[in-house]
């Protein structure tokens, strides 16, 4: 019998308490109501969808992320989970994760997550300064998070991971190493660590647009990014990806399908999918879930035509052409600290990476940027981590 093929799968829950100051991913306060409307209609497409795709492919990771998941009750987690594992193959699950903000978990959260099989919580710290979280919009303070923190280690949870956030607006370098110092202490098993980035039509955007927005100096900035892997690898946690450290083998495979070209279908609004070589999302508007509904509607429609033809009629379709798939290959590999296998994209190809990017590669390889390594792997070095935006910007083909 030929052997199913991988698959991860992204659930969206669009809802929060309030809305971050730096937030532009798709989320909103909602009503009882909605969330209870938003459940049903998500229940309804991971079934549509598992129809499809149960007898081909098996479910690999699987990720709730928001908006907050928790913002959901125990009873509609429950519903999404159980859903999930009547439509899909789930045998080969490895890693079950879902997002969560401090002050939202309640102790049937716990439960619940037990039942569903989940093994990895990413908890959103972003600061131990709750003058920090104040300006970020966080609703929860530093000792909110600590209680909720110790409240899921004593479940029995055994892989947390903890976001953190550098620049934030009036951030010293004093107060960043105070909150990565006490998120060490905590020993989570993994940690994730990201520069603020300012986007459009966000209240950052628009302070920033208008000018009041306190920018973090830019040597400072830089001195936040190089302490940061010096200190957390003296601690024990290894980098894995630019952004991300963790203890010996805790990685987050489901990042790790995305940053290796794996498929993987996005479930709930405005979450994207990469399937059948396609790429696609559907676009929904802060104030509706019309779009959403139409979606759902097509799959029920499309289910006897088969998966090709499913794919075929969502919106925003991109086909993701060889050209394409290498250069994703290759800036979306070597964010990680592997780096990419020649072997490997051959096999995907067809023809030698050396073949097609050979001249970028020597290029960096000569200002100490990039290395091949004897076992057949291109990598960032060290100074090419710290220069990866304009490295990896090099692998678009023209």
């Amino acid at each position: 019998m030929k052997s199913k093929k991988r698959l991860s799968l992204y659930i969206h829950i669009p809802f929060c308490v309030q809305k971050c100051r730096y937030c532009d991913f798709f989320s909103a306060a909602a009503s009882a109501q909605e969330k209870h409307q938003y459940t049903e209609l998500l229940c309804r497409e991971i079934r549509s969808w598992g129809r499809m795709l149960r007898e081909k492919y098996s479910v690999y990771t699987i990720f709730i992320g928001g908006g907050t998941p928790t913002c959901l009750s125990a009873e509609q987690l429950q519903k999404i989970g159980a859903a999930i594992r009547e439509s899909f193959d789930c045998d080969a699950l490895t890693e079950f994760t879902t997002e969560a903000n401090p002050g939202t978990v309640m102790p049937e959260h716990l439960t619940v997550w037990q039942q569903m099989g989940i093994n990895r919580i990413s908890l959103g710290l972003q600061s131990a300064q709750n003058r920090e979280l104040q300006m970020l919009g966080r609703i929860h303070s530093y000792e909110e998070f600590l209680t909720t923190y110790q409240m899921i280690r004593q479940s029995g949870m055994d892989q947390i991971n903890i976001d953190v956030m550098a620049v934030i607006p009036e951030q010293t370098l004093e107060s960043y190493q105070d909150t990565l110092e006490k998120i060490v202490s905590l020993n989570p098993e993994h940690i994730s660590s990201y520069s603020l980035i300012i986007e459009p039509g966000t209240v950052f955007g628009d302070w920033e647009k208008n000018g009041t927005l306190k920018h973090v100096d830019e040597d400072v900035d830089r001195q936040m990014y190089e302490w940061t892997g010096k200190y957390l690898q003296h601690m024990g946690y290894q980098r894995y990806e630019i952004s991300n450290y963790c203890r010996d083998g805790m990685e987050c495979r489901h990042n790790c399908v995305y940053w290796s070209g794996g498929e993987y279908l996005g479930l709930g609004v405005n979450a994207s999918s990469y399937l059948t070589g396609y790429r696609f999302h559907v676009p929904v508007s802060q104030k509706t879930y019309r779009s959403y509904v139409d979606r759902i509607c097509v799959l029920a429609e499309k289910e006897s035509e088969g998966l090709k033809k499913a794919v075929q009629e969502m919106d925003e379709l991109e086909f993701i052409d060889q050209r394409a798939q290498m250069e994703e290959f290759m800036f979306l590999g070597l964010r990680m600290m592997a780096g990419v296998s020649e072997q490997e994209f051959y096999q995907r190809f067809g023809i030698s990476m050396m073949e097609v990017y050979g001249d970028i590669i020597k290029k960096y390889q000569n200002m100490d940027l990039l290395c091949r390594r004897d076992t057949g792997r291109v990598a960032l070095t060290e100074k090419g981590i710290d220069v990866s935006n304009s490295i990896l910007s090099d692998f678009l083909l023209n």
